[in-house]
């Protein structure tokens, strides 16, 4: 996200990640310069309220996809730690309009299951914020 952030706001998106209870991983995104707020939400409430708190099965836990993703992002951040309390949330990117309602969403079936950032881009309504 963090290159593409230019084509976000060329669309007059603001973009912000949320995360379950992980600040080393925040606090390293921010040090790293994330050029958009980095949240923490532990309780959820914002899951939760997006209709997003929805957990991942054994099967989809324990899957190829989510053990290749789990590994690949411990091997790109050099953190070798993984939110435990939270490895379990669906991973979810949602857009929201200017009245705060959810116009797309995309809800993973995998540890670090993301749309490309094409696909976010393309859902952009033009009056998002």
């Amino acid at each position: 996200m963090r290159e593409h952030h230019g084509e976000f706001a060329e669309r007059d998106a603001a973009v912000m990640a949320v995360g379950g209870a992980a600040d080393f991983q925040a606090q390293r995104l921010m040090d790293g310069g994330v050029p958009f707020p980095l949240l923490l939400d532990p309780g959820g409430t914002l899951r939760s309220a997006l209709g997003l708190d929805q957990k991942l099965s054994k099967g989809e836990l324990m899957g190829w996809r989510s053990i290749r993703n789990l590994f690949v992002g411990m091997f790109r951040q050099k953190q070798g730690k993984v939110s435990r309390p939270h490895t379990g949330d669906r991973p979810a990117v949602v857009i929201l309009d200017p009245e705060r309602r959810v116009v797309w969403s995309h809800v993973g079936r995998a540890v670090g299951d993301y749309p490309p950032v094409a696909e976010i881009l393309a859902a952009i309504p033009s009056q998002a914020i």
